[in-house]
C-alpha cells in the first residue's frame, strides 16, 4: 500500500446477515462516536442502502494513511471488526481513496 501523508478518504461496503444485524449495530454506533473523537479523524458516517437494508457503507476520511492504520488499532474499531466477522455476508469492499488536484 502506498503510504499517503494527504488526508485519505475511506470507502468500505459491508453486507451483513440479517440474523446478525441487530447485534452489529450497536458496535457501528459505537465505533461511529468513538472514530469521531480520535484527533486524526476529518470525518466519519455510515449510511445503509436504501434498497438493501443489510449493506453498510461506511465514508470516513483520515489525516493520513497512517492515521488509519492507528484507528484499526483501537479498541472500538477491534469491536466493530469482530462484529462484522460474525454477522457479515461475503467480503467487503474497501477503497482508499487520495485528492487529485486536478479535479479540484
Amino acid at each position: 500500500m502506498h503510504e499517503n501523508t494527504q488526508a485519505v478518504t475511506v470507502v468500505a461496503s459491508f453486507h451483513l446477515r440479517k440474523e446478525h444485524l441487530d447485534a452489529v449495530l450497536p458496535a457501528v454506533t459505537a465505533c461511529i462516536k468513538a472514530s469521531r473523537q480520535e484527533p486524526t479523524n476529518l470525518f466519519y458516517t455510515c449510511r445503509r442502502d436504501l434498497n438493501d437494508p443489510l449493506h453498510l457503507v461506511f465514508i470516513e476520511q483520515w489525516q493520513s494513511v497512517a492515521a488509519i492504520h492507528e484507528h484499526e488499532k483501537q479498541p472500538h474499531f477491534l469491536a466493530m471488526k469482530a462484529a462484522f466477522e460474525k454477522g457479515m455476508e461475503g467480503t467487503p469492499t474497501v477503497t482508499m481513496l487520495e485528492d487529485v488536484a486536478a479535479f479540484s
